[in-house]
């Protein structure tokens, strides 16, 4: 029923500021976190002070939904207070890291590397090999069900530059995954990371390593912004793969292609040898992503809301 009230007065024309708040305060005192996050949609300020004034427990972050969590977390963090911070993201990073760790080895490591035969002193990969034998039926692995991984010939080094325009906040989730996953296809030091609005920042050098957990947060802790210079974003990942030995680059941009700063950025976009776009589908197609789409060094994916990450993200690092 309170979610019901919620969605009917976010839809109005015009809102009551004074009935949206008291909706917030009855969410709170029915430890509805659901209702929250969907207020924290249009006044996350709202949804953050009701949250800094209520005790959140462990069992109200386990009933809302991860991604649900996700969405309120990125929605409302410049706005919390340091404890609750720190218990959303408790809950959040150890939860997308393993999710990530799980998407790589499952779904995308399998289908981009390749299995040889075993013999004696080569390394297993356990899990795979666990699956294997329960597949063959097996209790005890042996030389058919042992699964063996060649070990990679290729280097290579990847930048991933992340629109943080308010218009992608709606699959933040998705992308927070998908960034997690792509660093996962690379060493720790083989890859950048560019945040971007109006400007271009690098959050994560070439040359700087990170844990997966400290990635994750820093993915997380990425504030949305304004407007959308794609030519500044792109500029700044082609001098950070300057840094790097490898001899295959690759740029990812996660982005709506909404540009809506700087110069136009298809000169630049032409030089680049391998350019893999995520298009963070919105409720309209700009035009930008006719002129790209068609271009021999670029690679394009969409991300929606009901997108496999899975079958995206293992086309985008084949």
């Amino acid at each position: 029923m309170l979610l019901n009230e919620i969605y009917l007065e976010l839809g109005r024309q015009v809102e009551d500021i004074t009935r949206i708040i008291e909706l917030a305060e009855q969410a709170a005192d029915e430890a509805n976190l659901e209702g929250l996050q969907l207020i924290a949609t249009n006044y996350p300020l709202i949804a953050a002070q009701i949250l800094n004034k209520i005790e959140l427990t462990e069992q109200m972050l386990d009933d809302l939904g991860s991604d649900e969590l996700i969405q309120l977390y990125s929605r409302t963090k410049k706005h919390l207070n340091f404890g609750i911070r720190k218990k959303m993201l408790d809950k959040l990073i150890p939860f997308i890291t393993e999710k990530a760790k799980s998407i790589f080895r499952r779904g995308i490591s399998s289908s981009v590397s390749r299995y040889i035969n075993y013999e004696p002193g080569d390394s297993w990969e356990v899990e795979m090999t666990i699956e294997k034998m329960l597949g063959l039926g097996k209790t005890s692995p042996d030389y058919e069900s042992i699964v063996v991984k060649e070990p990679s010939k290729r280097k290579k080094s990847i930048v991933i530059c992340i629109d943080r325009s308010m218009s992608v906040l709606q699959l933040i989730h998705q992308i927070v995954l998908m960034a997690s996953v792509l660093s996962l296809s690379v060493k720790r030091d083989n890859f950048a990371i560019i945040e971007f609005d109006s400007q271009a920042h690098v959050i994560k050098s070439m040359s700087e390593g990170i844990h997966p957990e400290a990635l994750v947060e820093l993915i997380l802790n990425i504030d949305s912004g304004g407007k959308t210079n794609l030519e500044e974003a792109l500029s700044l990942a082609t001098e950070q793969l300057k840094f790097s030995t490898s001899r295959e680059k690759i740029i990812y941009l996660i982005s709506d292609l909404e540009r809506t700063a700087g110069r136009n950025p298809l000169p630049i976009i032409q030089r680049i040898p391998d350019l893999r776009i995520i298009y963070v589908k919105t409720y309209r197609r700009v035009s930008f992503v006719d002129e790209v789409v068609t271009l021999s060094n670029v690679s394009f994916e969409e991300l929606n809301q009901n997108s496999d990450l899975v079958d995206i993200t293992t086309r985008l690092v084949a």
